[in-house]
């Protein structure tokens, strides 16, 4: 178990998105060592709270024993975060190491979400497909001689033409453009999946992904591999078995943690991960595979806390705000890394991270090179992973939505078009509806309370300049006036 002051004890540096071209070209080995093995868990909509390593409170609602022993043999992220507060941005980003607007998808569908005459600016047009002449990690790494799957949430585009197997994966399990259980059944008729036809009948989708990854690595052990292994869950609609949602209708609630199915949606996740570990420890494979948990965007709750009238389904507190928020708790997410030989166990670092960080990193990892014409947002934690205490040199991390995202009612926004920077300590936000500033400093007031902007003008116009210098840099597109 981390222990909870330094989880809430953020921040030692903080760290720049600002672009960077790729480093040495192709995606050959650059190294006669063995390259790990890499299983990547990229779990839908889990909050920074909802997985017991970073509970700041001695009694605990979820159950997450795997992920606390994944975290005791491994290194946790205190300040992990994701590139966007919704899905498909963040996996693009993730895929490509290009966070929008070097990738074309910042939202779900459209960023005019929500009735016209309530949208004071025009958003941004959206894509909802990463295009095919992006170099994702899955192409980089089968050139260089690995063998890859992908499992689960895609999100990224409709199969044939634009699913897995078209971004450089062997194979396919799972992945099509839709970001949910959305077809007949939903999480208990995994087969209504058109990129599955082999489950039990009534199997949970959950328990279904796991057990294809297990026998994946099974079937692969003998090579080097990369899974992405990308569970629908914790995403809605909320469906576990009946015999795991029991036992938590039976506890008490713990702060706004109370759902007794989600939490046996969190907990059948954290069941798999069980799974996996024991499966590479049989085979073998432990001291040369790289296991990752991570989530792609804060928890569906915590909406009381930006204004709204309904929480949703679960917490962040201390953290503000949740998934579809630029809020700390949309955005700030759980990430635990095991690297046998490489990383310290039990291990924490409040080094920030981003997703577009993985796709540098991971290559590091493999000693395969960079591709030489895709400009990157992220760069290689490998030296974070290396010794806990290790500071990245850049000076800042950005965010930019020029959209909406529509909470439950007409006016009830998650968020309205806006851009965020974060520089050391600090965090400011800006939105285009009125061009209003909020700066927060998250080492004293992590959950985002006081607004600064007033108080600290040096501050303020020193952040307005990092975050305005990104925008024309990278000719980021900002969300029109309507005209009068």
């Amino acid at each position: 178990m981390v222990d909870s002051r330094t989880v809430w004890n953020c921040i030692a540096c903080v760290v720049l998105a600002t672009l960077m071209t790729a480093g040495p070209a192709g995606a050959q080995s650059t190294s006669s060592e063995p390259r790990p093995n890499i299983v990547f868990v990229y779990v839908d909509d889990l909050g920074y709270t909802d997985v017991n390593p970073y509970s700041a409170r001695p009694d605990q609602y979820y159950e997450t024993p795997n992920i606390t022993q994944l975290a005791g043999q491994g290194m946790t992220f205190t300040n992990a975060y994701a590139n966007a507060a919704n899905c498909a941005p963040s996996r693009a980003a993730l895929m490509s190491g290009q966070a929008y607007p070097l990738q074309p998808i910042y939202t779900v569908n459209s960023g005019a979400r929500g009735d016209a005459e309530d949208r004071k600016v025009i958003p941004v047009e959206n894509e909802t497909r990463l295009p095919l002449d992006k170099i994702t990690i899955a192409e980089q790494l089968t050139k260089a001689g690995y063998q890859t799957a992908f499992m689960g949430k895609w999100h990224l585009g409709a199969p044939p033409e634009a699913g897995p197997k078209q971004q450089g994966f062997d194979v396919n399990v799972g992945g099509t453009e839709t970001g949910h259980p959305s077809w007949e059944g939903a999480y208990f008729q995994p087969n209504n999946n058109p990129e599955i036809d082999d489950a039990e009948k009534g199997e949970y989708m959950t328990d279904y992904l796991f057990r294809k990854a297990e026998e994946y690595i099974r079937q692969n052990q003998d090579e080097p591999f990369y899974l992405q292994l990308s569970p629908y869950s914790v995403h809605v609609p909320l469906q576990a078995p009946d015999s795991r949602i029991l036992p938590f209708e039976e506890k008490d609630p713990v702060g706004g943690h109370n759902n007794s199915t989600y939490a046996a949606m969190i907990k059948s996740v954290d069941r798999g991960i069980g799974h996996i570990l024991e499966t590479l420890d049989e085979l073998g494979l432990r001291r040369n595979t790289m296991v990752i948990f991570y989530s792609d965007n804060g928890g569906l709750g915590g909406f009381q806390s930006i204004g709204l009238d309904k929480n949703g389904i679960t917490d962040h507190a201390p953290l503000k705000g949740g998934k579809g928020t630029f809020y700390e708790g949309g955005i700030r997410v759980p990430l635990v890394i095991r690297w046998p030989k490489v990383t310290r166990p039990g291990t924490t670092t409040d080094e920030p991270v981003l997703g577009s960080d993985f796709f540098p990193t991971l290559l590091d990892a493999a000693n395969v090179g960079l591709p030489p014409n895709q400009p990157l947002n992220g760069i290689s934690f490998v030296p974070v992973l290396q010794d806990a205490s290790t500071t990245l040199e850049r000076e800042a991390l950005y965010w930019h939505f020029p959209g909406y995202l529509q909470a439950y009612g007409p006016g009830d926004w998650r968020t309205t078009p806006v851009s965020v920077v974060r520089a050391g300590p600090w965090k400011l936000m800006r939105f285009y509806e009125n061009n209003r500033l909020e700066l927060y400093n998250l080492e004293t007031d992590l959950g985002e309370t006081q607004n600064l902007a007033q108080k600290r003008p040096e501050k303020r116009k020193e952040m307005v300049g990092r975050l305005d210098a990104w925008l024309k840099r990278t000719d980021a597109p900002i969300p029109r006036q309507k005209e009068d």
